[in-house]
């Protein structure tokens, strides 16, 4: 499925065979240690409940060399579309292409960054929704690309607005308010007719985060491939695992197959057999719902209410709120809105142990 021109000869199965046969490599690995394994048990308090669990754990991470690891997050990939088949309709045979990347930020960097090397010689730019994932608009800054921000209420103007072979970041569910946005199917219909060449990419990173029922046809001629993470579902930020799904090869991710966290793959494919995407958020919704109420009692924001996605609030915008929540303010025009995360006040419901430097700052009151 993967291919690449640029690798050396000596990645080729003869001569790979040959040195391999003779105890080397021409491509350079680490050399795994008993040092090294003693280490990795230690911190992530591995303890030997037998003796084949531990040596089937760290067998993972054995003889690079033999290219055993190459395949290890297909199944991470085939755990994640059955995960979410009750939410992304996805014909899985055109999109052939799939990378494992350190969340969905280092996916969307590199896709951008082979967009923009094509957009100097044609002159194309990246378009979003106000109030949009901030990363889009800083990664697409780095890379000196153009940035168009569009009203969401006014989505039928963005084809007029788009050069034909321009993209278009959006995430569903939406990062500007932690609603499930019920237009998306629309627009990228009709985004699709007034713009055959450009490109929809959708962010699925909170899939996983809603308690209610809803679904995502990825299927549409003009989404060429779409990121996806367990940063926020999961609540692995810090374990960066997440992917790109393709219908064709994107060379910036070629090695992604190699470079790659085995131990947060495991994790995250472990998360998903033990949990439906629907069961967390629909476990802990009462948890936000009660969050919501307290941070908007101190906030001085009594209509806040909880979001589709699990970990925020949301709250009409007004000028005269105060001044504090003026400073998360998103969107644009009627859709403008306070968006807040409450994982702060979440983690303290669940188990004051989480988050104690919290916890202190509240007794204080600092918060």
């Amino acid at each position: 499925m993967l291919r690449n021109h640029h690798l050396p000869s000596y990645a080729a199965p003869d001569a790979k065979g040959a040195l391999l046969r003779a105890g080397a490599s021409g491509t350079i690995y680490a050399l795994v240690m008993p040092e090294t394994e003693e280490a990795l048990c230690s911190v992530t308090g591995l303890t030997p409940a037998s003796d084949e669990e531990k040596a089937s754990f760290l067998a993972m991470y054995h003889e690079a060399w033999t290219s055993k690891q190459d395949p290890m997050h297909e199944t991470y990939f085939d755990t994640w579309l059955e995960w979410t088949s009750p939410i992304v309709a996805i014909k899985n045979d055109e999109f052939p292409f799939r990378y494992p990347t350190a969340g969905a930020s280092e996916g969307i960097f590199k896709i951008m960054s082979e967009f923009a090397t094509r957009a100097r010689i044609e002159s194309r730019g990246i378009h979003i929704f106000d109030g949009e994932y901030e990363g889009f608009a800083a990664y697409a800054a780095s890379l000196n690309l153009p940035i168009v921000k569009h009203k969401r209420e006014a989505w039928q103007s963005v084809p007029e607005k788009m050069g034909q072979t321009d993209q278009f970041w959006i995430s569903q569910p939406s990062a500007i308010d932690g609603m499930v946005w019920d237009q998306f199917e629309t627009f990228a219909k009709y985004l699709l007719r007034e713009r055959p060449d450009a490109e929809l990419i959708p962010d699925l990173t909170y899939v996983g985060n809603v308690a209610r029922s809803f679904s995502i046809n990825v299927n549409h001629a003009n989404i060429s491939c779409f990121v996806m993470s367990h940063s926020k579902p999961f609540g692995g930020y810090y374990q960066r695992v997440g992917g790109v799904v393709a219908r064709r090869e994107h060379p910036s991710l070629f090695g992604n197959k190699w470079f790659k966290n085995l131990l947060s793959l495991k994790w995250a494919t472990h998360m998903m057999k033990q949990h439906g995407v629907h069961e967390l958020p629909a476990k802990y919704r009462p948890v936000q719902e009660q969050a919501v109420r307290q941070v908007g009692s101190i906030l001085g924001a009594p209509q806040l209410i909880a979001a589709d996605v699990s970990l925020l609030g949301i709250h009409p915008y007004s000028d005269e709120m105060p001044p504090v929540l003026q400073t998360v303010r998103r969107g644009s025009g009627r859709e403008e809105i306070v968006r807040l995360c409450v994982t702060p006040a979440m983690a303290l419901l669940i188990d004051k142990t989480m988050a104690p430097a919290t916890s202190r700052l509240q007794q204080n009151g600092a918060v």
